[in-house]
Formats: C-alpha cells, structure tokens, sequence
C-alpha cells in the first residue's frame, strides 16, 4: 500500500474529497466525520454531566436526611455547590467546544514535517501531586497538530506534506508534496 493510500485511510478521506479540498471546499462527508467525532466527545462529557449530577442529588438527599431541621426552603445545600458548580463549567466547555471545533473553513498548510513528543506536567485527580504526560505534536510550516503516535508509521520525519485542515483544527485530508 502506497504512502499517499495509508494517508487516504488513516484521515478517512477519499481522492475526490481531496480534489474538493484542492479548490477550497470541504465535502459533506468530511464534515459529517468531523461532527462525529464531536458528537462523540459531546456523549462522553453529557455522561460526566449525569454522574455529577447524580452525585449531587445524592449529596443534597444525604444532608437533607443528616440535617435534625430538615428545612432548606428549596436552598442547595453548600455540599451540593461543588457538583453544580462543575456541571455549568463543564456545559459552557462543551459549548464552546463544539463551536470552536464547528468551524468547517478550509484551511491549508505546507511544508516539512517535524514530529515532537511534548511533556506536560498534569494535576493528579485527588490533588496531592503532580503526574507527567506526553503527548505527540506534528508541527508543519507554524501550525501544531496533535497526533497519534500510529501517523509516524505514515509520515516520516522531515517528509514535505500539504495538509487540509477545518478551522477548528480537524485534518481533513494530506498529500504529499
């Protein structure tokens, strides 16, 4: 399987997709993949969103049964502050996401790839310390993508690559220059 081929299969497109992303153009079906996999990412903060929110309910039931008054007059109890505080953080996140990432302008850039592992140091979820993660950039011609380790099976480093990108950032489809 030729270079360009693995390329077509690893960013989903097709010749004719790239033909249209040639002249400025993003296909539907580009950006019914880039909706999905926002849609997908959407799912996954919307279950975060119940657990919290479950969390929450239970939390303000449990000081409503612990309390000897049991009177709140419809006030949320300072336990629950914490999970609805997240919950609208986590909403607003999700909406300005999904209107970031929305954004189908085509964009194009050119040039020599370079490959960069990047270490970012990480709060552990019960904040006592810190955790290291990498991370993969790919950086062409001032613009930074992150990738999959499984791209550099593809492209190798200092290749000459024209890559399609939406305006939120989505690799719409490559070909080597």
């Amino acid at each position: 399987m030729t270079k360009d081929l693995k390329l077509q299969e690893y960013f989903k497109f097709t010749q004719s997709d790239l033909q249209q992303n040639q002249q400025g153009r993003v296909t539907e079906k580009q950006q019914a993949h880039v909706k999905g996999k926002v849609q997908r990412f959407n799912s996954r903060i919307i279950v975060v969103l119940v657990i919290m929110f479950v969390i929450g309910f239970g939390v303000n039931f449990a000081v409503r049964m612990a309390s000897a008054s049991g009177n709140f007059s419809g006030s949320i109890p300072t336990a629950a502050l914490g999970p609805v505080i997240t919950i609208v953080v986590l909403i607003l996140f999700m909406v300005f996401r999904t209107n970031k990432k929305n954004d189908f302008s085509l964009k194009k850039v050119e040039g020599t790839v370079n490959f960069a592992w990047v270490e970012r140091r990480v709060s552990n979820m019960d904040r006592t310390g810190y955790k290291t993660e990498k991370s993969l950039e790919m950086r062409v011609g001032g613009v930074t993508f992150n990738v999959s380790p499984n791209l550099m099976d593809i492209i190798d480093q200092g290749d000459n690559v024209r890559f399609y990108y939406t305006g939120g950032g989505e690799i719409v489809s490559a070909e080597f220059v």
